[in-house]
């Protein structure tokens, strides 16, 4: 990894409304630029909407497909990488939320949400793969919201070379105050137990569907330290923080507190884990 310069998104995500959406995405691209940003994430489905359990809107789009297009010669034009989420249909119709990475070159890859709860089963599918996806300067994965609250998809990313994840969220139902205070609870753990640095990104205010949400976003370090965050939690921000190789290395170099260093798979996959 070298010093990498990111930013999270916490934006206004009208269901069903792309084309405003992408307009604030282009926006916020711009001002990544002006600020040297290398990666730059916004919210789960910030440019369809969420709205789980209305399989009506907002109407899924294949990929590549319109949206997607116009993402893709944004990066293209300003040079930028940057992973936006998009409610996604393929070939044979099933329907996933996808989160796309987007870089200088168009896309890159997409990552499929792993974990679906009770609320969003039959609006879209279950992913199954996880992977990571080269920059220059950082090697970074993707969660989606309610994937973070599994630890094994956090150490399956590390395992695999993530140095950075991104997790974009939709999450609505609480106060800042509330929310901020919950996701201390394990996203800090996330980046502290796999000695890598962790993002995390919100929606914000009224998505026009009856959905209100609290646009919680701050960034933590490999020991669990959060280094930036929000300033409010009901308007459009974005959070930028430089990630230090140093701080990486320094963190993985002490084998006691390298806690991927002493994992011992065999002895879980005969636990069933």
């Amino acid at each position: 990894m070298l010093d990498t310069r990111v930013a999270m998104v916490q934006m206004r995500c009208e269901v069903g409304n792309a084309d405003r959406n992408i307009a604030a995405i282009s926006e916020f691209v711009d001002e990544a630029r002006r600020q040297d940003v290398d990666i730059v994430c916004f919210p789960e489905l910030g440019v369809s909407g969420y709205n789980a359990g209305d399989t009506s809107a907002p109407v899924p789009e294949p990929i590549p497909g319109p949206s997607s297009r116009k993402l893709e010669a944004i990066a293209v034009e300003k040079k930028q990488t940057f992973l936006a989420g998009i409610l996604e249909r393929d070939a044979g119709g099933i329907v996933y939320n996808t989160q796309i990475a987007f870089g200088p070159s168009g896309t890159v890859g997409m990552y499929r949400k792993t974990h679906v709860p009770t609320a969003e089963i039959g609006t879209w599918s279950q992913g199954s793969d996880l992977p990571v996806f080269e920059h220059p300067k950082a090697r970074y994965g993707l969660e989606i919201c309610y994937d973070s609250h599994f630890p094994e998809v956090s150490t399956a990313l590390a395992n695999r070379g993530a140095e950075i994840i991104f997790l974009p969220h939709a999450s609505g139902g609480e106060t800042p105050e509330e929310k901020y205070e919950r996701w201390l609870r394990y996203v800090p753990a996330r980046a502290y137990d796999n000695g890598v640095f962790v993002g995390i990104c919100n929606q914000v205010g009224n998505n026009g569907a009856g959905r209100e949400f609290a646009g919680v976003t701050f960034i933590c370090d490999p020991r669990g330290r959060v280094i930036a965050r929000a300033e409010s939690g009901d308007r459009d921000e974005m959070v930028v923080a430089d990630l230090k190789a140093e701080d990486l290395a320094e963190a993985r170099s002490e084998p006691e507190t390298f806690f991927r260093h002493f994992r011992r798979p065999e002895v879980y996959r005969e636990w069933g884990l």
